[in-house]
């Protein structure tokens, strides 16, 4: 094994995963658990101040896109993006809680700001190991930050999710 393959244990972007591309529809980044943002233990997240939506306590390593779209952002830290989708919402991804603070360490992007992805392309590989290995939580959340201007969104799960199934239905798309 390479030094870049200690450092990075995936080396090339994960191919495409198949995602309900339907337009109100935002899918599921990573398959596990769903939760309500009620649960968070952030209160960022849990108050809806960064928006409607969940999260999932995951059962892989990679975050696929929800949504098709731009890349507004990616945060140098490298846990989290937005992603100017075409259906008109402004989607936060965000892997973890205070991962932040790993710096980097632990993820590896796969996009850059003014990306174009599609529903299911890969985005984020994420090392479970080590985030709970430093104290924190892996739960990856999910947001609508102008859920408000589309009229909300809803869940269209609770329980289990695979990566790429519909996970919150919009209540109006533009």
């Amino acid at each position: 094994m390479s030094l870049f393959e200690d450092v990075f244990p995936i080396s090339r972007r994960p191919r495409a995963i198949a995602a309900n591309g339907a337009a109100d529809l935002i899918c599921a980044p990573v398959s596990g658990r769903v939760i309500g943002l009620s649960q968070v233990d952030d209160p960022a997240f849990s108050s809806g101040m960064l928006g409607e939506g969940t999260a999932l306590v995951p059962d892989g390593d990679v975050a696929y896109a929800p949504v098709s779209g731009t890349v507004a952002e990616v945060v140098g830290s490298k846990h989290a993006l937005a992603i100017d989708a075409d259906n008109g919402a402004q989607v936060l991804l965000h892997v973890g809680i205070d991962t932040v603070n790993l710096r980097g360490r632990g993820f590896r992007d796969f996009v850059g700001k003014g990306d174009r992805v599609g529903a299911g392309d890969a985005l984020i590989w994420f090392d479970r190991e080590l985030i709970r290995g430093s104290g924190l939580d892996d739960t990856v959340i999910v947001t609508v930050t102008n859920a408000r201007e589309l009229g909300g969104v809803e869940p269209t799960r609770a329980g289990s999710v695979r990566a790429g199934e519909a996970l919150l239905r919009l209540k109006a798309v533009r």
